[in-house]
């Protein structure tokens, strides 16, 4: 059973008001950094610590929403290890993120060579009788002392 969640009303609240920067971004860039500073403010007056995707989609600087298109412009930088740049339209601010590469599946392996499987044995003949064609008798001995 999960325990209960602390601060539930104030939880509620920042993630209301980053639904709703996220909905008056396109309308007014003003109202959104509004919203995202109110919602930084809150958590910092409750002491409540915000996830990292939230995080990251906010400008440290002028606490605007990092949205690629609408406020912020992307862009894929670098040779050896690739990075993710976000600069902040507002106030000019980059952010970089590396890009870790996609896991590859491993390779087909060629199938391993089977051992050759044991051949069954060859039937013995189940019959008592002799080269003559006549039965033999079988004799019990019985060892004991006596």
């Amino acid at each position: 059973m999960a325990a209960p969640v602390r601060d539930r009303e104030a939880l509620q609240r920042l993630n209301f008001l980053f639904q709703a920067a996220h909905w008056a971004l396109p309308r007014s860039r003003g109202l959104a950094r509004f919203l995202c500073s109110s919602q930084r403010a809150a958590a910092r007056r409750l002491v409540l610590r915000m996830a990292p995707s939230i995080k990251r989609r906010l400008c440290r600087r002028c606490c605007s929403l990092l949205v690629p298109g609408a406020g912020a412009g992307l862009r894929l930088r670098g040779r050896g290890q690739p990075r993710l740049v976000l600069r902040c339209l507002c106030c000019g601010r980059c952010r970089r993120y590396l890009c870790t590469p996609e896991p590859r599946p491993p390779e087909p392996r060629p199938p391993e060579p089977r051992p050759p499987e044991p051949r069954p044995p060859e039937p013995r003949p189940h019959t008592q009788d002799t080269p003559t064609g006549q039965d033999t008798e079988i004799q019990i001995w019985e060892c004991g002392r006596g």
